[in-house]
């Protein structure tokens, strides 16, 4: 890499020897990499198995994520936040076999279960109480008890929520098991009114898979019957429907927001499941880095040391067989 100095000006791009950046309003110019090695080790698989899990849950839950980390602006900030949260707790679920993360099989789009971090702040914890009451998968709804209550007065149900003054927000995020496999995710959204004493003075908002929730108050406990778009596995219930909540508050121009993580501990895949999916070998440098190839072993391809009439630098065999040795200009490559 160096810095070049030339008369067209500063310039971005490739050709077909060189990649220009400007780094720093400095003109930066490098030799162009092409038809570079993918070694398929083991750690790199590994690494591609959890990036690709924490990638896959990022997209399905960008509409809560991309700003639900305190002090971070939304968008790029926001999702390396969530990267780095889940990504650490996906590696010791990994280490550890904890089950508290699923793992995404190899050149798969979804979301799978997990104890996914999905905000952080400065806020007590919402919904402490709260629980996945009940779940009908014919007519795919989530039923939530999301505060019982002592007195039941619809304040000290908002107070619960997190919600203690004008225009607090409570959010209640819903994961829940789609018949295709993978996990659905929507959330609905509670706006408390400061001083209200009746439920309909929350303001209620859905997004993400969640089509319509209907909130009662019965029993001094506020009900929550959430409505999905996919359909539920025919083993959905209430152990494999998980939810968490984020209170919000804006203050002095700045939303501060409650930590909260989804609770998981039987996901599935397991990490061994979906790591014999990847194409953990090598790869021929030569071939176009396009197909596995296996490593192959020292006597394979039809010879041995002494194979085909000859010996190592004999015209039949050798320790790959059929013509070639290990030294080979046409050999593996790391």
């Amino acid at each position: 890499m160096a810095k070049s100095l030339n008369f067209h000006g500063l310039r971005r791009g490739s050709t077909k020897s060189h990649t220009y950046s400007v780094v720093d309003g400095k003109q930066i110019t490098k030799d162009r990499v092409e038809g570079g090695k993918n070694p398929r080790t083991p750690e790199q698989m590994a690494q591609r198995c959890c990036m690709a899990t924490c990638g896959n849950a990022y997209s399905a839950m960008k509409f809560i994520c991309d700003h639900s980390f305190e002090d971070k602006t939304a968008g790029m900030q926001c999702m390396n936040e969530f990267n780095s949260a889940n990504l650490k707790q996906l590696r010791i679920s990994k280490e550890y076999d904890n089950g508290f993360f699923g793992f995404i099989k190899y050149q798969q789009s979804g979301l799978v279960a997990g104890s996914y971090v999905i905000s952080d702040g400065s806020l007590p914890d919402a919904l402490v109480d709260a629980e996945i009451d009940s779940v009908d998968v014919a007519n795919k709804k989530v039923t939530l008890n999301l505060v019982p209550t002592a007195d039941g007065t619809i304040a000290e149900v908002a107070q619960a929520m997190g919600c203690r003054y004008f225009d607090d927000i409570c959010t209640v995020a819903v994961m829940y098991p789609k018949a295709d496999g993978f996990y659905g995710f929507g959330a609905v959204r509670f706006t408390y009114k400061s001083g209200a004493t009746v439920l309909e003075s929350f303001d209620v908002a859905v997004a993400g898979d969640v089509v319509a929730a209907t909130p009662t108050f019965t029993s001094n406990t506020l009900k929550v019957e959430v409505r999905m778009s996919s359909e539920f596995a025919t083993g959905a219930s209430a152990t494999n429907t998980y939810m968490a909540a984020i209170t919000s508050r804006y203050v002095n121009g700045n939303w501060l927001r409650s930590s909260a993580q989804f609770d998981v501990t039987d996901a599935t895949p397991t990490f061994a499941e979906a790591i014999a999916t990847y194409p953990v070998g090598k790869e021929r440098f030569l071939n176009g880095n396009t197909a596995f190839v296996p490593v192959p072993s020292d006597s394979g391809g039809g010879g041995d040391d002494s194979g085909g009439g000859g010996d190592d630098s004999g015209g039949g065999g050798d320790d790959s067989g059929g013509g070639g040795d290990d030294p080979d200009p046409g050999d593996d490559q790391d």
